[in-house]
């Protein structure tokens, strides 16, 4: 493909991933007519809050991987007995 084709895809794509992020609601028509095409599925994923950073994808269901939450959960039933 050429690369000027290539370029101006990548920009329309990225535009339509900043219009999901951006909270942009398209409507039903339109969203049914590019269904399943990749102008749909950047802004789905735009809408849905996925990125990716240093090769690492974060989005609705693992926000920051790598990261634990542990609870500092003490019986004081035990010590008091």
């Amino acid at each position: 493909m050429n690369t000027y084709l290539e370029h101006a895809k990548t920009e329309v794509l990225m535009l339509s991933y900043g219009r999901g992020y951006g909270r942009y609601k398209m409507p039903r028509l339109t969203r049914r007519m590019i269904a399943r095409s990749e102008l749909h599925r950047a802004w789905l994923l735009g809408s849905l809050g996925y990125f990716q950073q240093d090769g690492v994808s974060y989005g609705p269901c693992n926000p920051y991987p790598g990261i634990t939450f542990e609870t500092d959960d003490t019986d004081d039933t035990d010590e008091a007995q």
